[in-house]
């Protein structure tokens, strides 16, 4: 297993939902130290910046991943649950769960009906979380809060890992992938730069997009990209929907809207736009443009910030997001990690050049 491959398994074996992304930011301090000084405010953000003058340009991705919280044990011991985040219930029956106890994690697995005495009434019925329960083994609530569970633990899926080719089959590649992309910028950046690179690790991101704001309005810098995934429509069920494959390129996403309440989304710059583009033709590396109605990032709230920070999303396309497995392609992880290095690296040249 090449170093990049193995370091994507490490964070998708780390443990770390919405409000509990410490394991993973751990990792990356201990990462990220020997280059330079890895900042962490109180939402628990990391940051780092090389260089301290020119233009100053920002990556960033989240470190969590979606999951579920306990809200009620009945008195049988069986657990019920709320979402973390964008939670399919479709996926859930049979699954099995890691919960984040007080003694440790516990395994468990929701409960479904058994195949042979299935009423018709139930056999293609998705039940919504309310319905949904947790088997961890036990036979009461004395002995499920005896082995360190309690209302208001957090829980993600199970780990999951395979490598076929070069399709990567794996739990939370949304956004371990991105962040093992982005860590990738400190291997090939120098301390004599001519402008600013900061990281930045995020936390909550899957719960409310919006705990990014304290890091990035510290920082201000001149652009911003996010590295997040891209729905791949690919698959049997999104025939027709657009053209997003797993390992056609990177994404480059000219509209994204949450659709769902929020009203967020974003619209980036033609100038940035064009730029990226351009460090796409030069790397030879296919880009894949996107317009998304269903998919928000961090970017969406932290672009209004101080006096407008132009923002743009790249990433990499992921079949059954939010799903306990999910796949992409370490062709185009690479590619992505390739055109990020070459946004980097030419960014004075261009933004010195900007007449704004």
């Amino acid at each position: 297993m090449d170093k990049f491959l193995k370091t994507i398994h490490e964070l998708t074996d780390i443990v770390g939902p919405s409000g509990r992304e410490s394991k993973v930011a751990d990792y990356l301090k201990k990462n990220w130290n020997e280059y330079g000084e890895v900042k962490e405010d109180r939402l628990g953000n990391l940051s780092i910046t090389i260089g301290n003058k020119g233009p100053h340009i920002a990556f960033s991705a989240h470190m969590d991943e979606v999951g579920f919280v306990i809200k009620y044990i009945d008195e049988k011991g069986f657990i019920s649950l709320n979402k973390l985040g964008g939670i399919p219930e479709r996926v859930l029956s049979g699954q099995k769960i890691l919960i984040l106890g007080k003694k440790g994690l516990i395994q468990g697995v929701f409960t479904t009906w058994p195949h042979h005495l299935t009423p018709e009434s139930e056999k293609y019925k998705v039940k919504p979380i309310g319905e949904c329960w947790v088997d961890v083994g036990v036979f009461s609530k004395k002995e499920a809060e005896s082995i360190g569970l309690r209302v208001g633990d957090f829980g993600v899926y199970s780990r999951s890992w395979h490598v076929e080719g070069k399709t990567i089959f794996s739990n939370s590649l949304d956004n371990r992938a991105g962040i093992a992309c982005m860590s990738q910028l400190l291997e090939n950046v120098t301390k004599k730069n001519n402008f600013k690179l900061s990281l930045i690790a995020s936390v909550q991101e899957e719960f409310c997009i919006r705990a990014l704001t304290p890091t990035v309005r510290e920082l201000n810098p001149d652009v911003h990209v996010i590295i997040d995934i891209s729905p791949a429509t690919d698959n049997p069920e999104m025939q027709g929907y657009s053209d997003i494959k797993i390992g056609h390129g990177p994404i480059l996403h000219l509209h994204s809207f949450h659709g769902r309440g929020t009203l967020g989304g974003v619209l980036p710059p033609s100038w940035l736009v064009n730029y990226i583009e351009d460090c796409a033709q030069k790397q030879k590396i296919h880009i894949q443009r996107s317009s998304v109605v269903g998919v928000i990032t961090d970017g969406a709230f932290t672009q209004h910030l101080n006096y407008g920070i132009p923002t743009v999303e790249v990433g990499f396309p992921v079949r059954y997001t939010h799903c306990p497995i999910e796949v992409c392609s370490l062709v185009d992880l690479k590619n992505l990690v390739n055109l990020i290095n070459k946004i980097s690296k030419d960014f004075y040249n261009f933004y010195s050049k900007q007449s704004f």
